[in-house]
């Protein structure tokens, strides 16, 4: 469920959270999911709907991180816990699904694959 961590080279080498996925028998590319999330019209020209889903998805997120506050504040101390994984756990789900819908894209067209490496999200990861 979680994404592994590898220096962009597009960034200066800073840290990025990747979806890794494996083109060819030898070559592994990863896709920088926190850029795609961060920006989710990169990727409308392969899915229609992703950026009104994403933003949508993370304003429940932080809707119910919010409703957890407050509830806290007028029921018990310890509710806004389970409110605050809750919004953590969607945050990671929907930066995951950016990347996802990256990966499907690029294995599907030579030209969305282009497009990925061009704007500087997907790259050959050096084993």
């Amino acid at each position: 469920m979680f994404l592994r961590t590898a220096p962009n080279p597009h960034d200066q080498g800073r840290p990025a959270r990747v979806v890794r996925f494996q083109q060819e028998e030898d070559r592994v590319f990863a896709i920088d999911a926190d850029e795609l999330h961060r920006n989710p019209k990169l990727l409308n020209t392969f899915s229609r709907h992703h950026e009104f889903t994403a933003r949508a998805l993370d304003a429940v997120a932080y809707a119910i991180l919010i409703a957890s506050v407050i509830a806290a504040f007028a029921i018990a101390w310890w509710i806004v816990i389970p409110g605050l994984v809750a919004c953590v756990l969607m945050i990671a789900v929907n930066r995951k699904r950016a990347g996802e819908v990256a990966m499907r894209a690029a294995r599907r067209s030579t030209e969305a694959f282009l497009y990925l490496h061009t704007i500087g999200v997907l790259w050959l990861v050096q084993q």
